[in-house]
C-alpha cells in the first residue's frame, strides 16, 4: 500500500461519483474531501481482511476489486467486484462489528479512505447521506434475500415478449422450448401469458385440460387449475409450481409490463423482444427497454431483440438494429404442424435458438477496448493484438465477437488529448466464468498496455468501465 497526494479538485470530482455523495454541495464535498485520504494498492494486495476492525470507509477512484469470502485455506466465494464510484466498508461502520467480507485489489487500485469517526459526523451532518446509506442498505437486505429464494430454485426462465400481432412469437416459444428439452434432456415448459389462447387454438388443445404433454418430451401449459382465483394469486402458484418441477421455462407474453410481468421477470434470465420490420416497432421496442428496466437487474438478466421476418412482404423490409434476424423462410413450419413429433425447423431459425440458448446463463459481460495506436498516440494497425484478444477470450469463455464503432478520446500525462478509433473485443460470460478467470483477463490487459506501449486500458465489466 502506498500513500501519496490527490489535488483537491481531483478528489472532490472522485467523492461526487459515490451514489452516497453525488446529491451534497461543492463546499460540502469540499469538507469530504479534506477529510479523506488518498491510498494506492497493487494487484493481488489485500485491501481489508475478514474479521478486522470496521474503522474505514472506502470509496473507488480508480481500478476494480474483488469481495469476497474466505472459507478455507483454498476455498473462497466471491460476493461483487467493484468498480471507480463504488463504495465498501460502510455496514461494519454501523454495526461496529468486524468485517464480513476480505476485499482484495484486482489491478492497480487507487481509493479515498475516511475514517469511522469522520463519516459517523458526517451522518449526523449531513442527512441527506443518512438516507442515502438507508437506501443502499436496503438494496443490499432486499438482493440477499432475493439471493436465498432464488437460491432455492434451479430453474431457468425464459421471457418472450411480443406486442405485434404477426411476430411469430409462439411459434418462437414452442420451438424455443423444443431445442431446450432437445439439447438439455431436462424438464421444460412452455405457456403464454395472460392466456395460452394461440396455442390452444393452433394445437386444438382441450383448454379444461391444464397440461399438454408434446411429443416431443416438454410439457405446454394450458390453464390453470385455479380459476378462481385473482389473477396474481394465480400467477404466483403457477410461477412457483413450474420453478419446482421444470428446469427450462419459456413463456410468451403479449401484454404491456404488468404487477404479474414485474414478479415473473425476478426469476428471468434473459428476455427476448420479439419485433416485426415495421415503422412503429422500434419506437414500442424501445418503451418495453425502458419499462424493462425499472425491474431487472442486468447482472442476472439479459435483454435480446430479435426480429422476426415472418412474412413475405417483411423479407427486405428496412429494420433498426437489432441483436438477432430471422429471415423469411418459406419452408418454416405452420404453427398446426409443431404439434406433431418431427419439427423441420430451418437451419437460420435453430441457429439463432441455439444461439440464444447458449447465451441462457451467461449473464455476464467482459469487453477489452484495443486502440488502434502504439507509443499512446502513433496511429498504426492493431490487427493483431485485436485477433489476440478474441482468441484469449474464445479460449475462456467458449467465444468473443469485435466491433470497431468506438470513437474515444482520453487525456495522456504525455501528449494531451487524444482522439481515436477503438475496437471493442466484447463476450458474455456465466457468474463463475467471471469469477474464474477474470484476474486472468486482467494479466492479459497489462501485458497488451506493455507490448503496446500505452499508459492505461480500458476494461469494461457488465457496461462499467475502469482503466488499468
Amino acid at each position: 500500500m502506498l500513500f501519496f497526494v490527490m489535488q483537491k479538485p481531483d478528489k472532490i470530482n472522485s467523492i461526487r461519483q459515490s451514489a452516497l455523495f453525488s446529491h451534497l454541495s461543492d463546499e460540502a464535498l469540499a469538507e469530504i474531501s479534506d477529510l479523506a485520504k488518498m491510498r494506492q494498492f497493487f494487484p493481488n494486495e489485500t485491501i481489508v481482511w475478514q474479521g478486522k476492525a470496521s474503522d474505514s470507509l472506502f470509496l473507488i477512484v480508480n481500478g476494480i476489486v474483488a469481495v469476497k469470502k474466505i472459507i478455507t485455506v483454498e476455498k473462497e466465494q466471491i460476493f461483487a467486484y467493484l468498480v471507480a464510484g463504488n463504495t465498501f466498508g460502510e455496514v461494519g461502520i454501523l454495526e461496529n462489528q468486524p468485517r464480513s467480507a476480505t476485499v482484495v485489489a484486482l489491478s492497480d487500485v487507487d481509493v479515498l479512505v475516511i475514517q469511522r469517526q469522520d463519516f459517523l459526523k458526517l451522518l449526523y451532518q449531513y442527512p441527506s447521506i443518512t438516507i442515502e446509506l438507508a437506501k443502499m442498505l436496503g438494496h443490499y437486505l432486499v438482493e440477499s434475500n432475493r439471493r436465498q429464494m432464488r437460491g432455492t430454485k434451479n430453474a431457468r426462465l425464459i421471457m418472450i415478449i411480443d406486442l405485434f400481432s404477426e411476430s411469430g412469437s409462439s411459434s418462437v416459444g414452442n420451438l424455443m422450448a423444443y431445442h431446450l428439452r432437445k439439447h438439455t434432456r431436462e424438464a421444460t415448459a412452455f405457456t403464454e401469458y395472460p392466456t395460452p389462447e394461440q396455442i390452444v387454438g393452433d394445437f386444438y388443445l382441450d383448454s379444461k385440460n391444464p397440461i399438454f404433454h408434446h411429443p416431443n418430451g416438454y410439457d405446454i401449459l394450458v390453464s390453470s387449475e385455479d380459476n378462481h382465483l385473482p389473477m396474481g394469486a394465480k400467477m404466483t402458484l403457477l410461477v412457483d409450481k413450474m420453478l419446482s418441477n421444470y428446469k427450462n421455462i419459456v413463456i410468451t407474453v403479449n401484454s404491456r409490463i404488468d404487477e404479474n410481468i414485474a414478479m415473473m421477470l425476478d426469476y428471468t434470465q434473459q428476455v427476448i423482444i420479439v419485433m416485426p420490420p415495421t415503422p412503429d416497432a422500434e419506437k414500442q421496442v424501445n418503451y418495453i427497454k425502458r419499462e424493462l428496466k425499472k425491474y431487472i437487474r442486468p447482472q442476472e438478466t439479459t435483454v435480446f431483440t430479435l426480429l422476426n421476418r415472418s412474412k413475405k412482404e417483411y423479407a427486405t423490409a428496412e429494420a433498426p438494429d437489432v441483436d438477432f434476424e430471422i429471415p423469411f423462410l418459406p419452408d418454416f413450419p405452420k404453427r398446426t404442424d409443431m404439434k406433431e413429433k418431427d419439427i423441420n425447423v430451418p437451419k437460420a431459425f435453430e441457429d439463432t435458438i441455439m444461439t440464444l440458448i447458449d447465451r441462457l446463463e451467461r449473464t455476464q459481460q467482459i469487453g477489452i477496448y484495443i486502440p488502434t495506436t502504439i507509443d499512446v498516440d502513433h496511429a498504426t494497425d492493431t490487427t493483431e493484438y485485436v485477433e489476440r484478444t478474441l482468441a484469449f477470450l474464445g479460449e475462456r469463455f467458449g467465444g468473443a465477437t469485435s466491433t470497431q464503432q468506438a470513437q474515444g478520446v482520453w487525456n495522456s500525462d504525455e501528449v494531451g488529448l487524444v482522439g481515436e478509433t477503438v475496437h471493442i473485443v466484447t463476450t458474455y460470460v456465466t457468474q463463475d466464468g467471471l469469477n474464474k478467470y477474470l484476474d486472468e483477463v486482467i494479466e492479459f490487459i497489462k501485458q497488451l498496455k506493455s507490448d503496446m506501449r500505452q499508459e492505461a486500458m480500458a476494461l469494461e465489466v457488465n457496461k462499467k468501465m475502469t482503466l488499468l
